[in-house]
């Protein structure tokens, strides 16, 4: 590791002679946001936890941001590092795809994969997309008491099979969950991450298991989707060439395959903005007035997403007060810099969108839950970064922002879903931001009504309610 040469020092809390920077590790894994909140109050836009050599980083705010992200050869993308998988391993394979490629393997990659996820390519799964849902809502029944988080996972898990893999049957989705489960739950066990030994009875030796096991399923379907080609995206990975004639490579495709399934996120986002709108039953029937007005009653059309502009500001504010992705890493490959601040090699910068939305220099009243600011808003993708920014940011942005409009403009013409009073709503990371308990809701059917639910938890520090 390199040293950075001789610069201001950064800001960041005093030095204690034993664990200090232990200490914080633990606070930050404990409640990253959290933590993250608190180092930006106590010593602002750019921070370290051990000022005397700034080995862990922390970046807020459009002004670092846009270096952090305008920069891709220096502060390098490398996601799952930290799991320190073997090279040749299952898991390896798996990971290995745009979220880490840097670089001109990354730049090759997404060009491969742009047509796939090109918002004319996306309109071609509407019709699947509009199905599944469907199928999904015709499950619920008025006055019962349901897990809105786990339904929406679900939905999104259905949707995931059937746009990228072309699966419906409730056997195969049902296996290639199962074995996303396994792996998600061995990998994300902190000892996996502390003690990364391939033994009997470790997390460790599970993952690599778990992992090999999802890479023989995905290999099994691109070799059935090489034979036998569909309207899926896996199909269209496939057929891609480059301007050389060449294509994805099998790994390869398994973990674009892998990085290109992102249920979660979505039903993530989709939760918390049904929870935004039982907050505010203002928005929510003006909400239900333009999807009366414009929709009838139907499931919206690919051009109707154009005229309900309420529709779009909710879901854009509900994505700014809790992005999925609310933190994420970067690597400085080189000693550097970040503004005056020297970076040595090897630094670990973390970056956190949930923070960087709720700066008031950024946001006016950014606790408040407003969609009518995004009438005038205009934030550059430095500032309001839900699917990150710059080279890394998400491919898949408009066809996650397709399957938001149409899922919960058929869920809110159908059923009025209130959350349960005295629901307790702590957030928390698992892969993306959730509700840590879930989210219970009580099914009724569609209509405007005044009823807001008695909320507790971290949400109240989160963002301003009732």
């Amino acid at each position: 590791m390199g040293t950075a040469i001789s610069t201001p020092r950064m800001p960041g809390p005093p030095q204690l002679p034993l664990l200090s920077w232990q200490l914080r590790a633990l606070r930050m894994l404990a409640d990253p946001l959290a933590f993250f909140a608190a180092m930006h109050r106590r010593y602002g836009a750019i921070s370290t936890s051990t000022p005397r050599h700034p080995t862990h980083v922390f970046v807020f705010g459009p002004e670092y941001q846009r270096e952090l992200f305008g920069n891709p050869q220096t502060f390098i993308a490398d996601a799952f590092r930290e799991l320190r998988m073997p090279p040749r391993s299952a898991m390896a394979r798996l990971t290995r795809g745009l979220l880490k490629l840097n670089g001109e393997p990354h730049r090759r990659h997404r060009t491969l994969m742009q047509p796939a996820f090109h918002s004319r390519a996306v309109a071609r799964h509407h019709r699947a997309i509009v199905e599944v849902t469907v199928e999904e809502l015709a499950r619920f029944r008025p006055g019962e008491v349901r897990r809105i988080d786990r339904d929406l996972s679900r939905l999104m898990l259905r949707l995931g099979m059937r746009t990228l893999f072309d699966l419906s049957a409730t056997e195969d989705v049902d296996r290639i969950n199962g074995l996303i489960e396994r792996l998600l739950a061995s990998a994300t066990r902190p000892m996996t991450l502390l003690f990364p030994l391939d033994l009997p009875g470790t997390s460790y030796r599970r993952t690599l298991r778990a992992a090999e096991h999802l890479d023989d399923a995905l290999r099994e379907i691109i070799r059935t989707k090489r034979e036998n080609p569909g309207d899926d995206i896996i199909s269209m990975l496939i057929a891609a060439r480059d301007d050389h004639g060449q294509g994805l490579t099998e790994d390869e495709l398994v973990g674009e395959g892998y990085t290109s399934f992102c249920h979660d996120s979505i039903a993530s986002s989709l939760t918390w903005t049904l929870l935004m709108l039982d907050q505010h039953p203002r928005v929510r029937n003006d909400l239900q007035d333009e999807l009366d007005a414009v929709l009838h009653g139907t499931a919206p059309e690919p051009d109707d997403l154009d005229r309900l502009p309420l529709l779009d500001r909710v879901i854009k504010e509900s994505l700014r007060l809790f992005p999925p992705a609310s933190m994420g890493l970067r690597y400085a490959a080189e000693d550097c810099h970040l503004g005056s601040y020297g970076i040595p090699e090897g630094t670990t910068l973390f970056f956190s969108p949930y923070v960087t939305h709720r700066l008031p220099e950024v946001f006016f009243e950014p606790l408040s839950f407003r969609p009518d600011r995004w009438e005038t808003a205009k934030p550059d993708s430095y500032g309001y970064l839900p699917f990150g920014a710059g080279p890394h940011s998400c491919l898949g942005r408009s066809f996650a922002l397709l399957e938001m409009k149409i899922v919960l403009s058929i869920i809110l013409q159908r059923y009025r879903l209130s959350i349960v009073d005295g629901t307790r709503v702590n957030h928390k990371i698992k892969i993306s931001l959730v509700p840590d308990d879930g989210l219970p809701v009580t099914v009724s059917r569609a209509g405007r009504d005044n009823h807001r639910a008695v909320l507790s938890g971290t949400v109240r520090g989160s963002v301003e309610l009732a």
